[in-house]
């Protein structure tokens, strides 16, 4: 069967916000993809059915002119549902952690997931036998526990703030070999760093700011993203480090972890091949 080729509606300089173009067509649910390639973003959509309406809106836009609102405002709540349709991982991952906490207010058999190599640290922390010794899902197991409502909320919002542009510009392939890698690598880390009593999603959530911040620094994609917020979240960790430095436990926070999936993410984003243009619209 014959894939229909995308249609190119805009190019436009990588520095150019399209976030009010692309919001319109998220809410009109018209399937769109933005590429960015050699300093150039490029607007495809994914058949020319509805090409005229937008490129009405192109030119309102270009004017500076307010793009008119659907004519049937949906709720936030339906908003919310085609959001998590059209990236499942991202939504799914999010019931992951959810079943997860809600497991673990009924059972205490996540405890010996924390407990079972705690014998093995510090005098263990240096023997890079040891860590293939335990595996890799004993490693990254930890990314799945939340500690409380607060942690896990915190958790959620970074998680669907940045793993929803990334499932729908990259892919969910990606998607999932970050979460995977940052995950691992930056449990490993904490493990090294304090030992196995930790838990917690931020080491992935920061591993994926890391990916976004490096790529659109690169022009290589544009998430619509402030470029400001690494380095805003570079600084909390610096603060909280030195912080926890002067009174040990102060934050609670597995700084390790968190350092580990940053590092893991913006190695990822550095090393990733280019995605060349294709002459087919890919799924979102």
């Amino acid at each position: 069967m014959n894939v229909e080729a995308p249609i190119l509606a805009l190019v436009a300089d990588a520095s150019v916000d399209l976030s009010p173009v692309t919001r319109r067509l998220w809410a009109e649910k018209i399937p769109h993809r933005v590429l960015v390639e050699q300093g150039q973003q490029y607007l495809y959509l994914a058949s020319d059915e509805h090409l005229p309406l937008v490129q009405t809106w192109l030119q309102q836009w270009q004017d500076h002119q307010t793009l008119p609102e659907p004519e049937v405002s949906p709720s936030s709540s339906a908003l919310w549902f085609w959001s998590a349709l059209a990236t499942p991982l991202t939504s799914a991952l999010l019931l992951v952690w959810l079943g997860s906490f809600l497991w673990m207010s009924i059972s205490n058999d996540w405890q010996q997931w924390l407990t079972q190599h705690e014998s093995a640290w510090p005098h263990l922390r240096h023997d890079i036998a040891w860590y293939w010794h335990m595996g890799v899902w004993s490693l990254w197991r930890p990314t799945l526990l939340h500690f409380g409502a607060l942690h896990l909320l915190m958790n959620a919002f970074w998680w669907w703030i940045l793993a929803r542009p990334i499932e729908q510009m990259d892919g969910a392939k990606t998607l999932l070999v970050l979460v995977f890698a940052c995950g691992l690598f930056g449990n490993l880390v904490q493990w090294w760093y304090a030992g196995p009593l930790f838990g917690g999603a931020s080491g992935v959530t920061l591993g994926l700011l890391g990916w976004i911040a490096v790529r659109q620094y690169r022009r290589i994609q544009s998430y619509q993203l402030p470029s400001l917020l690494l380095p805003l979240m570079v600084g909390w960790l610096l603060l909280t480090l030195l912080i926890d430095h002067a009174l040990p436990g102060w934050s609670g926070s597995a700084h390790g972890a968190h350092i580990g999936g940053l590092l893991c993410g913006i190695g990822l984003a550095w090393l990733w091949p280019r995605k060349q243009p294709s002459n087919t619209f890919p799924n979102s």
